[in-house]
């Protein structure tokens, strides 16, 4: 009787056994096949990652490290050739750093700009053929302590005023006319600014073009 019951004790213990290995088995079984799922869905969303930062012209190597700011853009100075007996070089046709803007329509080409400060510039080349020119820029000075300024022919430095008093409404700088001589045909570099290396200009005046012209 006690032998009877001992092998029902160790059948039932053995099934009991054989159901957990297989259960176990079985846990096994899923928990590969869900994390290989896990693993391709992971691949899938670095590929799909990836194609996007290609798309996008994104640098994978780049991921994580703040964004390089990108170089300011400079302008060249702008090139012009001279022709007939008179020229206006707008000054908003020219390169210009620290010149603010302003429109109206009693301005030549709709534009004058205001020398700000001293490290306002304007800059702009000009094919020349042989002989001797005058320059004068057209300005506006709201008073004589806003008026004076400088026009540079290459590296040389001339002084340039409107009326005395101004007259507070756009002139030609005739009281001190830039006038100049070559030799030869020559691409000379214009220049606006407030100061020359050597003497204070003043800044404050609107100025909307330079007038170029030819000397008989």
């Amino acid at each position: 009787m006690i032998l009877y019951t001992t092998r029902i004790f160790i059948g039932d213990f053995m099934k009991l056994i054989l159901k957990f290995t297989l259960l176990a088995s079985l846990l096994v079984l899923y928990s590969c096949a869900t994390t290989g799922t896990i693993e391709k869905e992971g691949e899938k969303k670095q590929a799909q990652t990836s194609e996007s930062n290609k798309a996008q012209g994104k640098d994978e190597s780049d991921e994580g490290n703040p964004a390089k700011p990108e170089r300011k853009y400079v302008p060249p100075v702008p090139e012009f050739n001279f022709s007939g007996n008179t020229m206006r070089l707008e000054i908003e046709n020219m390169f210009t750093e620290n010149i603010s803007f302003n429109y109206d329509e009693e301005f030549s080409n709709g534009f004058a700009g205001i020398i700000k400060s001293s490290v306002s510039v304007a800059k702009a080349f000009v094919m020349l053929e042989k002989g001797s020119y005058e320059i004068l820029a057209r300005e506006k000075a709201e008073d004589s302590e806003h008026a004076s300024f400088y026009i540079f022919v290459d590296n040389e430095p001339y002084r340039v005023s409107p009326s005395e008093p101004p007259m507070q409404s756009f002139e030609n700088t005739t009281r001190f006319p830039v006038t100049f001589t070559l030799n030869e045909n020559t691409k000379v570099l214009l220049t606006i600014q407030a100061n020359s290396p050597h003497h204070p200009g003043q800044t404050g005046m609107m100025i909307d073009y330079l007038q170029i012209r030819k000397l008989e």
